[in-house]
Formats: structure tokens, sequence, C-alpha cells
């Protein structure tokens, strides 16, 4: 290699996940070591170090200093780097470690960084004019200043000299508090960059193609300018040459020898990627490399020599001779010289190690950590109080002094162990943020694994990929950048499961595979029912949407809020706590929440009945409900107490207690087995195994004994009840499983057939001697009433001559305990309505299409039934009732709630005070001291218009935050999601947008009662004051969130066609799915494929109509108004025949001139 031939000395790429990178946005090298800084757009800062030619470089840090791009770094001489975000500037040590950060308003970014020349102060300004002094010897601000708002380029040597966005060059005295000492035009557009040397100042900028050169003592005339060979966006000075970056993808450098006249012998032109282009570039202090880097994330590092230096402050490993020092450094003898300050004591050679060091962890091993921090009660940080920085809080006696227990046994269920979530397997090797796919394209790739490998995976006892726990995974765009559709196949739709007690997903599924419960609940949320926390309004709500959804995803945010407000509830035990945990397993929970849904529907559906005498059971209650007689006798006196009653579910025995002696351990235990059967099986010493039929049919009478106080004795007796069931349900029968004790030994299990006791190294080791079931459940069985006794029997021994019931599985719940992947979590296999012989399974959004042998079969130590449904295979007479109730109260909500708007807070609300009235705009009025919201209810001809599915209206929703994200921060500095921000639906408004008179005027502005905590309001984004959303207090006319969600049903049913701008996170927060039919989202409309950044509303309405909005604070009213202006141009501009391309053209050169800000005044 000659002498001053520049070549590409190596590559490097950074995958940030599934193949794919961020783009680097800065670059820089420090002068005194052999140290390379990237940033990139997901605020990671790495260091690297040179590694041979065309090998990659080598990683010595990484950590995440912030969400936002890291837009400029700047080395300092005490081994750390000045780093500038949007949000935040920060010095970094090379260790990775934060020594200080500076942070700024929201709406405020920094634009501009420069250090001075002895790196002891920084200059930062922001975008709204502000500029900063600091200190970095002592961390703190040393002056503020007012400087240019446009400022986008910023030197500082002794003055500070800023680049505006309209050409000016602006030098300013830090010493004369920051005032101008010279100014002047530089070029006609924006200034790109900007490099100093000595007295001279190099400015690109605009369309030019040259380098303006001027004195910075007089800044009247440009002193030369450079021609370049292309349009010059970055400049860097170095000690000889100056440096220049071109917009066309190649740099070059100019002599200062020569006053820049001539080309230097640097010469750099790396071959980018397809529609990539040079997003930073850095030279190193010796001249001797370049670093360019792109948008696709790659960093080209390109040298003059084989063997280059990065700084002037260091020589190479070569001059040193390594080989001969290691020789000698064996030999004992002394080859460097500490006190020569060009010797770096990174040159001192590793001593090569024969044997594995201890900091070498196999990945294919599980290590113990030990036992993570448990959390602290809940009850005890309500009531802390904090007193010189420490928190104080009562004792709640539930444990020992200064300890802390950790509650929850098997507490590494709860941790993921370090399992890496991969799921190539289901989603066939694609990325599954539709971001990346769409910037990357959708090409899938290989699994990783092959058939053999996935079938020993099976083999060896390990949960397949499709049971396992779904974590759904965030990229900067939230959870709707997530490709729900790569788990999901077919028509019908999933339940997401990151919000609290998800856990019910499964038991919703098998509710809305109940055809005559779904129907009830459909009817039932139709009608006016006055209940604003009713379980049944929000389940025929989400069955209504899982029918529409057409295999989109959906989630139960809003049933499982209203499950989580009822008192009931959490007396019962069935809501998990502020850290998603519980006190028992989700397989007892579940069964727990079905008894108590359908309870509260058997309670709510009653106005639904036609004929309402008390000789018929209720219509929830002939669907699930099993009729059981209890009879209690007093041993004593005899005296027998007998009552009818309803269950929604048969309770099975436990295995160990049927056709055993241990039942009578079982009763002493506290068990439910008869004392009368244990001790007769005691006498007889019977001991035969007992199947699943059995189990039922011993299930079907239930003997106990318990200490009561009985009437006759007048006083407590061991009184024996029996509890025989007399009638089965005619639609579902449901049969809840048993929990298996977790130290279920061999004996015990030889008893029963049905239980495993398997101590295989895999079972051992993962379920910890946990027991489990070894059957098959029998896809059809059939019930016989004999002599008043109740039996399951086998299908093909049904007898003609006496009263049977065929009973045919239709759902199963299971339990998969996945230690490796975090806790116990529930799955649900489910017969497909359009095909008999087939089964879907749903785990939360995962659905797939299974074998029936997967749904019956039981015979893994992880995977354990919880409930099973069985079908009724003729139910004629419930059947009638159903289609009467349907037919006189159908699922059609009324237009009314539009034409005469009504809330059932109407009643509760006050007039607010004249203290509570002093925030007017211009959608509050005033009527009799009451404050009222800005609709207009819908006409009668717009409510047939409506019917007929011949309307539309612009919409808009503002929201407030109900809880903060939950997220995990690693060492290095990245995070990790686990649960985002729970939003809240606050203020819901549409606009007509059928024209007429009354065309953009709203005809629903609501504002939604909130009762539980908010987190923030976020007042700045969503116009929500203090107090808006209570009852009482707001000046508004409040309606609850079941009545808002009701009218946005309605306007889907109807086939509404819904204007809006993003309209995704609009309708995900309000737990809805529209079709896309339906939609017309101006985001996308006014989104090129060539930019990833969507347009903000309020630029698009400025560049249309040149009218600011979002002045003061969002109003969804005026922001609904707004697009329907955005989307009315489009409308015409596509009647006009103009292109639509050349529009989005426009609009994004429009806003990269004004870096996407609109003016402070209206035009």
């Amino acid at each position: 290699m000659e002498e001053g031939g520049w070549f590409e000395y190596t590559q490097n790429w950074e995958a940030a996940g599934d193949d794919l990178a961020w783009p680097i946005l800065a670059v820089a090298v420090r002068t005194d070591s052999e140290l390379i800084y990237t940033g990139d757009s997901s605020g990671q800062l790495t260091t690297y170090t040179l590694n041979a030619p065309g090998e990659a470089l080598d990683r010595q840090t990484s950590i995440k200093c912030a969400q936002a791009p890291v837009r400029r770094i700047l080395p300092l001489q005490t081994s750390c780097a000045f780093v500038q975000t949007d949000d935040i500037v920060q010095v970094v040590a090379d260790s990775g470690l934060r020594q200080c950060k500076w942070e700024t308003s929201l709406n405020d970014a920094f634009v501009g960084a420069a250090i001075s020349t002895n790196g002891t102060e920084a200059f930062v300004c922001t975008s709204a004019g502000s500029g900063t002094l600091l200190d970095l010897e002592t961390e703190k601000i040393a002056r503020r200043a007012t400087v240019e708002a446009s400022a986008c380029a910023v030197q500082f040597t002794r003055e500070v000299m800023l680049g505006t966005a309209d050409g000016m060059l602006a030098v300013r005295d830090p010493r004369a508090a920051f005032s101008i000492v010279q100014s002047a035009t530089v070029c006609s557009g924006a200034v790109s960059d900007m490099a100093v040397r000595d007295h001279n100042v190099y400015v690109c900028g605009g369309q030019q193609h040259t380098v303006q050169i001027y004195d910075v003592r007089k800044l009247a005339q440009p002193v030369r300018a450079v021609e370049c060979d292309g349009q010059p966006t970055r400049l860097w000075a170095a000690e000889s040459n100056l440096w220049i970056s071109h917009e066309e993808g190649f740099v070059d450098t100019r002599s200062f020898a020569s006053e820049c006249q001539t080309m230097g012998t640097a010469y750099v032109e790396p071959e980018l990627q397809d529609y990539a282009f040079i997003s930073a570039f850095a030279a190193a202090p010796s001249e001797r490399m370049a670093l360019v880097a792109d948008t696709t994330g790659v960093l080209y590092v390109w040298a003059d020599c084989e063997e280059p230096l990065l700084s002037t402050g260091c020589v190479p490993d070569v001059q040193i001779g390594l080989n001969d020092m290691g020789q000698c450094w064996a030999a004992g003898a002394d080859t460097l010289s500490f006190d020569d300050e060009h010797i770096s004591l990174s040159c001192v050679d590793i001593p090569h190690a024969h044997e594995p060091l201890l900091s070498c962890m196999d990945a294919d091993v599980e290590y113990d950590v030990g036992r993570p921090v448990s959390y602290v009660d809940a009850g005890v940080l309500s009531s802390l109080k904090m007193m010189d920085n420490v928190g104080y809080a009562p004792n709640p006696r539930k444990a020992r002094r200064n300890q802390q227990p950790f509650g929850a046994h098997n507490w590494r269920f709860k941790w993921r162990d370090g399992v890496k979530d991969d799921d190539r397997e289901l989603t066939q090797g694609r990325s599954k943020f539709l971001s990346q796919q769409r910037r990357y394209g959708h090409t899938p790739h290989a699994s990783g694994r092959s058939k053999a490998a996935l079938a020993q995976r099976a083999a060896e006892g390990n949960v397949p990929k499709h049971l396992q726990l779904m974590q759904i995974e965030y990229s900067r765009f939230g959870v709707e950048d997530f490709d729900f559709s790569l788990y999901n196949t077919t028509k019908w739709s999933g339940l997401e499961g990151n919000i609290s007690n998800t856990y019910a997903n499964a038991l919703l599924q098998v509710l809305y595979f109940s055809p005559e419960f779904r129907q009830l609940t459909l009817s039932h949320c139709a009608t006016n029912c006055p209940d604003a926390n009713c379980l049944t309004c929000q389940l025929g709500l989400l069955f209504r949407m899982l029918g529409t959804a057409q295999g989109a995803s959906c989630h139960a945010t809003q049933l499982l809020q209203v499950l989580a407000q009822r008192p009931e509830a959490t007396a019962l035990g069935l809501l998990e706590d502020s850290h998603g945990n519980v006190m028992i397993t989700y397989a007892v929970l579940a069964q727990r929440l079905m008894r108590f849904v359908l309870e509260q529907a058997s309670n709510e559906c009653r106005r639904l009945e036609i004929d309402s005498t008390n000789q018929q059971p209720r219509i929830v209650e002939r669907v699930f409900g099993v009729t059981q007689q209890s009879t209690t006798e007093c041993p004593v006196c005899h005296a027998a107490n007998s009552r009818e009653s309803h269950v929604f579910a048969i309770d099975l025995e436990s295995p160990l207690s049927v056709g055993s002696s241990s039942g009578l351990a079982a009763v002493l235990a506290g068990g439910s087995a008869s004392v009368r059967r244990a001790e007769s099986m005691a006498r007889n010493g019977r001991n035969q195994k007992v199947g699943f039929l059995e189990l039922v049919s011993s299930s079907l009478v239930r003997h106990d004994t318990q200490r009561a106080w009985c009437a006759s004795c007048k006083k407590f007796q061991l009184l024996n009840t029996e509890k025989r069931v007399s009638n089965m349900p005619e639609a579902y029968l449901a049969l809840n499983f048993p929990p298996l004790s977790s130290t279920l030994d061999s004996a015990s299990a030889a008893s029963s057939p049905l239980l495993n006791a398997s101590t295989s190294a895999a079972k051992s080791a993962a379920a910890e001697n946990a027991g489990s079931w070894q059957m098959t459940l029998p896809t059809a069985f059939a019930l016989q009433m004999s002599d008043s006794e109740m039996q399951a029997l086998p299908v093909d021994e049904m007898e003609g001559n006496r009263a049977q019931s065929r009973f045919d599985l239709v759902a199963v719940v299971s339990s998969i305990r996945d230690t490796r992947r975090g806790p116990e979590h529930l799955v649900v296999h489910v017969r497909d309505p359009n095909d008999s012989a087939a089964w879907l399974l749903f785990n939360d959004f995962l659905v797939q299409r299974v074998s029936e042998e997967s749904a019956t079969v039981f015979n893994d130590w992880w995977r354990t039934p919880s409930i099973a449904v069985y079908a009724k295979a003729e139910s004629q007479s419930l059947q009638g009732a159903i289609q009467t109730i349907a037919h006189y109260h159908p699922y059609k909500i009324s237009t009314r709630i539009l034409t005469v708007p009504r809330s059932t807070l109407d009643s509760q609300q006050q007039s607010a005070t004249a203290g509570m009235s002093q925030r007017w705009n211009s959608n509050r009025s005033s009527s009799n001291g009451r404050m009222r919201n800005a609709a207009v209810p819908l006409t009668k001809f717009e409510a047939e218009q409506l019917e007929h599915g011949e309307f539309q209206c612009a919409l808009d929703a503002e929201f407030v935050v109900l809880e903060d994200a939950r997220m995990e921060v690693f060492s290095d500095g990245t995070r990790q999601v686990h649960r985002p921000a729970v939003h809240g639906l606050a203020r819901l408004s549409a606009v007509r947008a059928n024209g007429g008179d009354l065309h953009g005027v709203p005809f629903i502005d609501d504002y939604v009662a909130i009762s539980r905590p908010v987190f923030d309001l976020a007042t700045q984004y969503s116009g929500i004051h203090a107090g808006d959303l209570t009852v009482g207090v707001s000046p508004y006319k409040l309606s609850t969130m079941k009545e808002v969600y009701k009218k946005l049903r309605l306007l889907i049913d109807s086939n509404c066609i819904i204007i809006g701008h993003g309209l995704k996170h609009d309708f995900r927060v309000c737990n809805i799915v529209v079709p896309l039919h339906l939609q017309k989202d101006t985001m996308l409309l006014y989104q090129s494929p060539s930019h990833i950044r969507p347009v903000s509303l309020r630029f698009l309405y400025w560049y249309f109509s040149r009218k600011s909005i979002q002045t003061r604070e969002h109003s969804s009213v005026e922001d609904a108004q707004a697009t329907l202006k955005v989307y009315e141009s489009y409308v015409q501009c596509v009647a006009e025949g103009k292109s639509v391309e050349t529009v989005l053209d426009d609009i994004y050169a429009v806003g990269s001139s004004m870096s996407w800000k609109l003016p402070d005044q209206k035009i």
C-alpha cells in the first residue's frame, strides 16, 4: 500500500435487534487516546477501539444516555465526553458513568453545543433562543442569555459564533453578557456547519457548492471562497487540512498551506446503500483516518496505511514490539518507561491463560443468581412519611421487626432468569415492528432451528414456543408498532396481556365462544342500563369488538378496569396487586373469577327475562347453572334442613380423596371428602383406581361435616351436610379441577391413573417436584339419572330407557408452569365453531389452529387443567328463550344517545362555583351559572343518515395518564418496558363532516368522569385541568366511560366514516377496533413512503390554511375541526387531479427548511 493512498480500512455495524441498526448521528475521536465515539438515534452512546484491517471494531462501552437521538459528541481532556441530545446535555466518562447533566423543557429542545478552547466551559442553545454557559469544572450554570432562536451551528473560541437557519452568522462575547459583537449574512439558506482555525471561520450552507471563509475580526465580506465538487454539509478544521463532507457521499480535504485552494491527499468515498446518505463524519486528530456513518447504522473507517494512528498522543503497538516485550516480561526485565508521556499503558499485553477464566460463563447453563429483592407492600408505601430523606411507616405486624418477607413461594417463577425472548419460530424470522418492516422490507429469515431440533426440544419436556408466556416488545414508537398479525393468521381475535389482571383473557375467550351467553350480553349492553360499572355491559361491548375485529388484536382494558372497581372482586381476592402478584395460582383464580362473573351476569340480566315469575331459574342460571340440593342434618336430634341453590361449576374432588383410604386424612386436614365414605373404604380395604368419569360421578355428591349451630339442640353440633346435584344446566357444564399438591409422591400418585409423580431430571429441576396430571379428557360423555343418583358414563354406554344427557367438550383452560420465562399463565383451547373437528389455541394475542390431541391430552408436568367446559347436545327449550330475548331486546344501540344525550351523572353533578369557572375558552358557555359543553345533538335527519350508513364525522380524543410505565434499567443504561403507561380517555369530540349549515359543528363533546387516581393530567397536551373530570367539581357536563364508548360503538356499527389524525392510537386507548375502510387517517394520507417521519396535525393545518392551532392547550374540538380541514384539502387535491406525491414532497421540503417549527404568530 503506497503512502497517501486512502482505502477502506473496515466497516462496523451494530445490530439493535432483529438484524437492524439505528442510524448513527454523531461520531468523534479522542485527541489523547485511540478511542472512537458513536451516538445513534436511539440515544445509545458507544465507544470503540481499532482492530486489524477488515475486522470489526472492538466495542469498549455502550450506554443508553438518553431516550432522544444523540446529536453531538465533544471529547474532553478528562477522559470523558460532552454529549448533546434533544432533551439533555451531559458529561459521560469513557467508562460509561454519567458525571453530570442538564435538562431542558419538553418543547424547548437543544439545537447546538460547543466546547471552549481550554475545555472547561460549554455553551448550549435551545430552539426557543435560550443560551446557557456551563462550567464543566464546578458542574454549575455560569451564565444565561437570550440568543438566536433559529441557531443550527455553534462554535466556541474566545467568542461564541452562532449560525442560524436564515443564513446569518452572529458573534457574541460571553464576557459582555453575550452581546452581539458582529453579525453578517453568510449564505442564502440555513447554515449547515462551521469550523474555526486561528482567526478564520469556515462556513457552508444553503444550496451553495462553496465554503466561505470569513475573518472573525471583520465579517463584512468573505475573505475568499473554496469551490467544491459537491454540496458541502460538514466541516472539520485539522492541523493542516480542512476536511469537507459532501451531500453526494464523499469527503475530501483542502490544504491550509495553500489557503484551501489546493486539494489534499485524503479522499474518502464509501459505497453507501440505496437510499442511504452520510449522517455523521469525523476525522482523526492525526489525519491518518476518517470515519463516515450513514443512516443505515454502518460506520465506514478509511485510512491511508495499514497501521494508522487515531490521535497524536499515542504510538502504535508495533513500535513497542509486543513480541519482544512479552519475552522480556516473562524474564522479569523492564522494557517500558512509565515516565514517557507517549507510552500508553494499554500497550501492556495480557498474560495468556491456559484454562478458561472464571468470567467466561457458558450461555447454555443456568446460574442461580440469588433471590431478587422483594416488593414492599402497597399499604406500607401509602402510609409512608418522609423525614430527612428517610421514609417512616407504621409496622403492619405482618412479619418480624426489620424483616421483609418475600411472600410468594417459588419466587423463581416471577423472573425470566435471563432467557432471551426469541420468537423466530412464531414470526418466521420477520421483524416484530411495523416500522422496521416498512424500512427494511418484510422478507422472512431462517428460523434458526430445524424440525429435528424442535422435536428434540419437545421430547426433553420443554414448553413449546406457542404455549410459552407471550410478551409484547416495545420499540421507540410504542405498542402501536408491534405487529400482532405475525402471531395470528385466523379470523378469531386474541386478547393482549400487557395490563393488570389479564389472566382473565382465557376465561373471556371461553365465555365469548358460548353463543347463548354471548347473545345475552349483547342484548343487555344495548339496553339503557344505568349502572356505570355493569360487568355484563362490558362483556357485551367486548364480545361485539371480538366479533367484528376479524383477527385484529384486542384488549379488555375497560372491562378489567371496571372489574378492579368492584368491591366484591377485591374482597374475593380476584385482583393482582400493584406488582402483578397473586396469593394463589392463576388456575384457581380463574375458577373463582368465572363463578363471580356468572353470578353478576345472572343478577344484571334479570331485566331481559320475559317471564318475571320466580318459578323459572334465571336465564344465566339456565345456561351455566347447576341445580344443587343441600341437606344439613344434626346427628343428635336428627333435625334436617334442606335448600336448593344454583352453582355455575362443579368442583371436582382430588383424585387422592376418591376411592382411597386417604379420604379420611383429607377430612382431618380440612378437606371435603365424606367421613362415612372414608370410614367405609378404610373398613373394607377398598383401594381401586379412579378414572376421569369416576371422578366426575363422585363429585356430583359431596358430604361434609362442620361445626355449626343447631336450632333444635340450641347449641353447636357437628352437623352432617350433603350437597347433591339434582339438575344439570341446559347449555354448558363447567368442571373445575383441583390444584395438586407440590409435594405429591409416587406412592400417592399410584392410587390414581390421573396423576403422575415422575421425577425426571427435567421436571425435578424446573417444576420442583410438583405433581402433574396424566390423563386424556373425553371429548364427550353422558350423564344418567337412576334412583335419584346421577352418574357419568362413556358415550358408548348410553341406554335409551333412562334419562340421559350428552355433553361434548368445547373448551379447556390450562395452566402453563413455564419456569424459564416467568410465572404461571393460562391458555385456552376452544373448539372451532365452524369446524367441529378443529381446535383453536388462544395464548393471549397468539391464536393458532391445533389438533384435538393437544387440547385433551395432559401428560406433561408443565401443563395442568383448570376448567373444562362441556356443551349439552340438545337444548331446544333454552334456544327458544334466547331467541325470544333476542327478538325483544336485539343488539342495536339507539341513536337517542346522540339526539337526546343524557347521562346517569346528571343528577349527581352540581353547579360549579364561581371560583371554578375562571378558565373560559371558546367552547364553554354559561347558562344559569352552569358551564356547558360545545356539542349540538344530532337532528332527526342526521340520525336517519347515520342509520342508513350515510354519515361521516371527524373525531379527536384527549387522554390522561392513569398509571406510569413500568420499566427496568440495566447496567449499560438500556431500558426494557415491562408494562407501558396506562392512558384513560378524558375527552371525546366529533364534528359533522356531511356538509350543510352544521358542517364542522361538534355533536359529541363528552368529558369522561374518572374516579380512580390520575398519575398525570398532561394538561399541556390534553387541555384537562385538575377537577375537570371529578363529579360535583367539574365545570363541564360529565359522562361515564360506558356512555361515551357506546356512542363510539354506535358510529362504527352504523358504518360511519371517521376522519382523524393518528386514529390507530386513539382507537387503541379507547379500547375499540375499527375496520380500515371506515378510517380516513390524515397522518397516513400525508406520509411519504420515502420518509418515516409522520407530519403533525398542527403543521399540516398551517400548511393548508396558514393558521395555527394548539397555541396554548390542546382542544379535541379544535383538533377535530382542523383534521376535517386537512382531509378536505386532500379530497380537493385528488378531485382536481393533482399529484399527491408532489404535494407531499413540497410539505416535507417546507417542513425541513423550517425544521418543522411554525412561526410564533399566525399568518
